[in-house]
Order: C-alpha cells, then structure tokens, then sequence
C-alpha cells in the first residue's frame, strides 16, 4: 500500500510553476492567489510598523506641546463635595464615587473660581490642586508620554490587522470563485460522459 506524501510535497506540488500537464489554470491561479497573500501578509508588517510609528511621532508631539501649556496651581475648597455621578465600577472593580466641589484659586495676581473634582473625603479650605490651561481655565492634568507609546501601538496593530483581514478576504473569495468554476466545468464533464453528444436519454 502506498504512503500519500507528505504535507509540504503536495503543498510545493501545487504550486503555480508546477510543469505537471495535470496541473489545471485555475489550479494555477489559486497557486498564484496563494503566495500573493502570503506576500501582502509579509509586506504588512513593515507598513503597520511605519503607521504606528508616525501616530507615536505625531501623539508624542501633541503630549509634549499640550503638557508644556498646561500650569499647576494650588487651590482651596471653598464648598462642600457633592456627588456627581452614580458610582461606577473602576479597573480593580472596586465601585467608585465621583464629588465635585466649588475651588479658589490666584494665579498671576488674578483670582479665579471653578468646580472641579476632589475626593470624597474632602472638606473646605483644603487645598486642592488644579491645572490650567493656556486660557487660564481648569484642564486635565498632564498627560503621561506612555500614552502616545500606546496609541502608537493602537494603530499599528489596527493596520495590520486591516491587512490581514483583507488578504484573507481576497484569498477566500478567489478560492470559492474558483472551485465554483472548477464545479461548473465537472459538471459539464458529467453530463457529457453521461450523456454523449447527441445521445439524449430515452
């Protein structure tokens, strides 16, 4: 009894530069469909690596200059926290509540107000840190460089997986548009060996 060989001997067999007179066109196609994902799998690679490096050049640049506007002052609670929200659940799962509470603040000789967020446990005539931006209003606090590395990352990986995705697309559907025309072209082979030219069934 004959041994089938083995994997990597049928896959090279089918190969589109394959001599062998068996060796069908749409054979040959699919051989061909075949090593062009592989190759757009491959070139992906270096593009996601390209993109994700330009989204962290370009976050990076935008962290630095925005962190740069941004100044710190030291404000004092001036009303009572209230909550603001209905407790949600944070990264550990632990249910945290959100207070807010009235600031005052002097910066540059000029005196300001706000509401911004304290903790729960805060009382008046704290102190309460607070960060303003260049239009001397209360902002978000620094952002961490390690952002930009993240977002970086973030669309490299949506790139690559773009790619691939579509590769494997494009493999599928030239690979059923094949065998239904390999399908087609059994089932006229079919019905001529069934029923010769000229010779309909009685």
């Amino acid at each position: 009894m004959s041994e089938s060989p083995a994997l990597p001997v049928r896959i090279w067999r089918m190969q589109p530069w394959n001599p062998s007179p068996l060796m069908r066109v749409s054979d040959r196609m699919q051989g061909i469909t075949r090593i062009l994902a592989v190759l757009i799998v491959l070139v992906a690679v270096p593009i996601a690596a390209a993109a994700g490096t330009a989204a962290y050049a370009t976050a990076s640049a935008r962290i630095r200059t925005e962190n740069a506007s941004k100044v710190a002052v030291t404000a004092f609670i001036t009303g009572n926290p209230v909550r603001v929200a209905a407790p949600v659940a944070d990264r550990n799962g632990a249910m945290v509540e959100h207070f807010q509470a009235q600031v005052s603040w002097t910066n540059d000789g000029k005196s300001a107000t706000a509401i911004v967020g304290v903790p729960d446990s805060a009382q008046p005539g704290q102190p309460a840190p607070v960060w303003l931006g260049p239009d001397g209003r209360p902002t978000t606090a620094p952002q961490r460089s390690s952002t930009a590395a993240v977002h970086g990352i973030s669309v490299g990986a949506a790139v690559l997986l773009e790619i691939w995705l579509g590769a494997a697309a494009f493999l599928c559907a030239t690979a059923w548009a094949l065998d239904h025309h390999r399908n087609n072209g059994w089932d006229r082979e079919w019905r001529q060996i069934t029923h010769p030219t000229g010779q309909g069934s009685q």
